[in-house]
């Protein structure tokens, strides 16, 4: 399972909702469909609430912009969807090896990993990185995915 942890707030995504959406589909939809093994979690500091995606049972999640901003939304003012689901905290999400744009090391092992994701500081931090911290969030997250789809499949991750 490969999780992208998005540690955001109502207010953040009041302003660019466009990026969380971009984030979403990024994280869990492929060019046939939606990847089984992955979710994106966005945590709400301001709400002390966690809004995870699972794309194993996601519905009705569509790649363009405005409507995967709109299911975001939705699931982030607590309306039930298939695949969603809400919780209090933050804590047993950043388990497993954290990765994030920058860290003290390189790394990126074969999935079961989280990505961190900052759009509003929150003190996690990963354990390592992957020096894309130059990229947009949504870039990042899609580069993720491609590596860890070559590792898993015998292909380098980066070229």
């Amino acid at each position: 399972m490969r999780r992208f942890l998005v540690v955001t707030s109502t207010e953040a995504f009041k302003r660019q909702p466009h990026i969380h959406a971009k984030i979403l589909t990024a994280a869990l939809l492929i060019s046939n469909g939606v990847r089984q093994d992955a979710e994106a979690v966005f945590y709400l500091v301001d709400l002390d609430r966690a809004v995870k995606v699972v794309g194993a049972r996601v519905k009705r999640l569509y790649p363009d912009e405005e409507s995967a901003a709109g299911f975001l939304k939705k699931a982030i003012l607590g309306k039930p969807l298939p695949g969603v689901v809400v919780k209090s905290g933050v804590r047993e999400l950043a388990l497993g090896a954290l990765l994030g744009p920058e860290g003290p090391q390189q790394c990126l092992p074969k999935p079961p990993f989280t990505y961190l994701v900052k759009l509003q500081e929150y003190g996690i931090s990963p354990h390592c990185g992957l020096g894309l911290g130059n990229l947009p969030p949504h870039h990042q997250v899609a580069v993720v995915n491609i590596a860890a789809d070559r590792l898993l499949y015998g292909r380098r991750p980066w070229p």
